[in-house]
């Protein structure tokens, strides 16, 4: 054992820590997923108010962590596979694998692949993501699977004119990060930045990798016209609309939703963002839309899916998705694509955009809109989420041919 690390009593804590083990197998054993884990977890706490904010955080951290295994696990009980997770998914020794798993305590803060080998016989890296037959080739899958094991990081995007401000508001609160980009800040856990900056008018909390889904927009900026006519068709909470609105100079922004609640806190939050002059309404593109006149230079859809690039963070997903969900997802996405079409102009661009690594709704979608919708292919990336501890996205660029 390393001399900074801490040591331990093996008995003295046992049955108090048996007890976390207790909490989170019961918790898990009432999980249907049916609902999002931190919601359900959060109820649960709620009803049971006898845990205290350090009990909460390790409970959750035992939930969380052995989602993260997915498929990987070759042991049958819940309190061995919370175990194993917290030896895998934590950097730092713990009384609990002390008590329990002292020699994994003592290897604990090694890298992930070192510590996979002491466990080769309780886990399979190979078999984390439960469908490695549907990954886009794009990826590699052992650093796919890797990623889910570790906790991925909050990151923030500055807007126009605040990066000085920000980073003395950061740096006055003591607050950790790192700059990945000019505008692009990336912390290790989900900070609480309210009352610290101010949200959506100085900077966004928005993914790494979906702060770079315009590039590919941006890269030909030359072609576009001025004003840009763009329809973000499943805008959702706003946030590819907040970025079109901070890279392009002159732009006329339209944007539209299925659901009405959503649309009610995208205007909020546009208001907060400082922008005006934009065209909203309902509307639901698994139909045609006859009241829509408009025709557009761009339209961004960033499209309903699997989410299947982000179950860093939703990590529940690896054991409770199904392929008939992502079938579904497909049939959505056609849809969607198939009615916002007639509202691209001749030579517009559609910026094809999920958060999925299936090839059923990205190379395959891409391949059925070509065939289908009079659209060429100019470019299409994978944004790898497992590069920076980011979700992973997809986009592809698309020109209307006829």
């Amino acid at each position: 054992m390393q001399t900074d690390e801490p040591t331990f009593s093996s008995t003295k804590h046992g049955n108090h820590f048996r007890r976390y083990l207790d909490y989170a197998t019961f918790i898990l054993k009432a999980y249907t997923g049916d609902e999002p884990l931190h919601i359900f977890i959060k109820k649960y706490f709620s009803s049971n108010k006898k845990h205290g904010s350090k009990d909460r955080k390790i409970i959750s951290s035992f939930c969380y962590n052995y989602f993260r295994l997915g498929q990987g696990a070759r042991l049958q009980e819940i309190s061995e596979k919370l175990l194993l997770s917290s030896y895998l998914c934590e950097k730092n020794p713990s009384l609990i694998l002390e008590v329990f798993k002292p020699q994994w305590n003592k290897n604990v803060h090694l890298e992930i692949p070192n510590k996979i080998r002491f466990v080769s016989e309780e886990f399979d890296l190979q078999k984390v993501f439960p469908f490695p037959d549907e990954l886009t080739d794009e990826l590699d899958l052992k650093q796919f699977n890797l990623s889910f094991l570790i906790q991925p990081k909050f990151f923030l995007r500055i807007r126009p004119g605040y990066r000085d401000l920000i980073i003395k508001k950061i740096r006055n609160k003591g607050l950790e990060f790192e700059e990945l980009d000019l505008n692009c800040f990336a912390f290790p856990r989900n900070e609480k930045l309210d009352g610290i900056i101010d949200l959506d008018r100085q900077a966004v909390v928005q993914d790494y990798n979906s702060q770079k889904t315009l590039d590919l927009v941006k890269e030909m900026g030359h072609k576009l016209n001025s004003p840009l006519t763009i329809w973000d068709c499943c805008a959702g909470s706003g946030g590819k609309s907040i970025l079109a609105f901070d890279i392009f100079e002159n732009i006329k922004l339209s944007v539209s939703d299925s659901r009405k609640n959503i649309l009610h806190n995208l205007r909020i939050r546009f208001g907060k963002a400082g922008i005006k002059n934009y065209e909203l309404f309902l509307s639901d593109l698994q139909k045609p839309n006859p009241n829509l006149k408009n025709t557009f230079d761009l339209i961004i859809a960033d499209v309903p899916c699997s989410g299947s690039g982000t179950w860093s963070r939703t990590p529940e997903q690896l054991i409770f998705f199904s392929r008939i969900q992502s079938e579904k997802h497909v049939i959505t996405q056609r849809k969607i694509i198939e009615n916002s079409i007639p509202h691209l102009k001749v030579n517009g661009h559609l910026l094809y955009i999920t958060c999925s690594v299936f090839k059923r709704e990205n190379e395959e979608n891409a391949a059925f809109f070509q065939q289908q919708f009079h659209l060429n292919l100019l470019k299409m990336e994978y944004l790898k989420g497992y590069e920076y501890r980011a979700d992973t996205m997809c986009v592809a660029l698309f020109e209307k041919v006829v």
